[in-house]
């Protein structure tokens, strides 16, 4: 029997990955990986041009496909949630790419907050009035960009822009879609489309997961001979491909993960999903699945942050030392939200504060308090999660909880629940391959995700982090009512 060979392609906010599988879910040869950097300036804003970014990708499938000899029976895409860019008539880029960490649109969040019902348009799109999504950035692109505005004739995903030059279709998937904020009932929701000055069909076409995505055109497909014949699956939210490799898909387990950012995660069938709380949000996998979870905007790139700021070296003896340090023994509140604030409460300027520094503090207190930060504003998403249903396993994903096991027992010890931590790493890919076998209908042999470790909790240090978890919502609190009473009303405030 001839053996089927998957290329899946992850795109990522930090890098782009490209892994050749087979039908076991076993990649075949070395995955190819590219580091690429945004362009992060002080007034929020975080882009790329889409050349640049689309280059990133073209390397990383050159990289994969340069060590593997024979066809490519079908192409599997994952791609980071909530990018933006406009494009014109013939499909090239008028604006730069937008990842979720531009927050150039508070000011509008806030604006679409004060006109419109924030929680009917939460119950129909299952997103909220936030700069990540679509609505309110749009509405920036119009005031402050008119000109590139009017140019635009279709706002797109990245993903849907490649697979427009790519394969002639620049569809988005219902994945993806839903991740913008404006998809509602599998259309652009009208409501949303009159605030920001559009027409759904502004917005292209909505397809689901089994769309047959077109093939290759000709400098695409004399790039690589290898792709010519494969199917093209339509792109896939990141998040909602971690679930599906992590085998979260059942309505009661969850994925944890921490890369660039973080998320906790549960995925149901279509019918079966309870009411979703303002603090969650709802996309889709696809059309028979729903994925519901929060966010958080500040996981690895706080931790990078740390790193570059306190000239610490991210490692194994960093862990050991951090590990040394007792539960909340530092005296320090955090609040990071160092790239703004999304689950559960979705402040639209939200910035962060260290609190309670003094000069015995280490930088290793700084670092081991921002972790347990971080795994505070988990425990709210977690308790929101648990009101839905009862979460029967935890299972931990992402680079940052790869590499420290620290992190990983704070969580444990926060959540007061054993996590696990599986043996493989690259849980988006293998998400990727199991969807791409799905939409093939080929048998794969079972192969069960495989464990490295598991985290039990402490239940002493529970009760500690349960109190300091208070602690920062105090903060938090303090500081919200301190800028409210000295602000304008009407009038919104952005950090220095």
């Amino acid at each position: 029997m001839p053996t089927l060979r998957i290329l899946t392609l992850d795109i990522g906010t930090s890098s782009v990955r490209a892994t050749v599988y087979s039908e076991h879910l076993r990649p075949v040869g070395p995955a190819a990986q590219v580091r690429y950097q945004w362009h992060v300036a002080t007034d929020g804003a975080v882009d790329l041009p889409a050349v640049r970014l689309e280059r990133v990708v073209l390397k990383a499938i050159d990289g994969a496909l340069a060590t593997h000899r024979g066809a490519i029976d079908v192409v599997a895409t994952s791609a980071f949630w909530h990018s933006l860019m406009g494009v014109d008539g013939e499909g090239r880029a008028v604006t730069a790419v937008l990842p979720w960490t531009d927050t150039r649109a508070s000011a509008e969040a806030t604006g679409l907050r004060e006109r419109l019902d924030e929680a009917a348009i939460h119950a129909r799109t299952g997103c909220r009035l936030h700069p990540t999504y679509w609505p309110a950035r749009l509405r920036w692109f119009k005031s402050h960009d008119p000109g590139a505005f009017a140019r635009v004739r279709r706002w797109t995903s990245f993903p849907a822009y490649l697979q427009g030059r790519w394969l002639g279709r620049p569809d988005e998937s219902v994945s993806q879609a839903s991740g913008t904020g404006m998809l509602a009932a599998g259309t652009w929701d009208a409501e949303l489309c009159r605030a920001c000055g559009v027409e759904p069909r502004d917005l292209g076409e909505v397809i689901d997961v089994d769309a047959r995505h077109g093939e290759l055109l000709g400098q695409w497909a004399h790039r690589w001979p290898a792709l010519k014949q494969a199917r093209w699956i339509p792109a896939l939210g990141d998040g909602a491909l971690n679930n599906v490799g992590a085998g979260c898909v059942d309505g009661t387990r969850a994925a944890v993960m921490i890369g660039t950012s973080g998320a906790l995660r549960l995925a149901w069938r279509t019918g079966t999903t309870p009411a979703v709380p303002p603090s969650l949000w709802r996309y889709w996998i696809d059309r028979e699945r729903v994925i519901v979870g929060g966010a958080l905007s500040n996981g690895g790139n706080l931790v990078a942050w740390l790193r570059d700021t306190l000239d610490i070296a991210i490692d194994r003896k960093l862990d050991a030392k951090l590990a040394r340090v007792p539960p909340d023994a530092h005296g320090l509140t955090v609040v990071p939200f160092l790239a703004g604030e999304r689950s559960p409460d979705y402040r639209p300027d939200a910035y962060a504060v260290f609190a309670g520094l003094r000069l015995a503090t280490t930088r290793y207190d700084i670092v081991r308090a921002a972790l347990e930060a971080v795994a505070y504003r988990f425990l709210a998403i977690f308790k929101d999660l648990e009101a839905m249903t009862r979460v029967t396993q935890i299972v931990a994903t992402g680079t940052a909880l790869q590499s420290s096991a620290v992190w990983v027992q704070i969580l444990a010890d926060v959540l007061g629940r054993p996590i696990t931590l599986p043996a493989e790493g690259e849980l988006t890919s293998r998400g990727a391959a199991i969807v791409a076998m799905e939409q093939l209908g080929a048998k794969r042999a079972a192969r069960p995700l495989r464990i490295a470790k598991t985290f039990t909790p402490d239940g002493r240090a529970h009760e500690i982090y349960r109190a300091a978890a208070a602690r920062q919502q105090e903060l938090i609190e303090r500081l919200e009512n301190r800028e409210r009473m000295s602000t304008p009303k009407g009038q919104l405030r952005t950090p220095k």
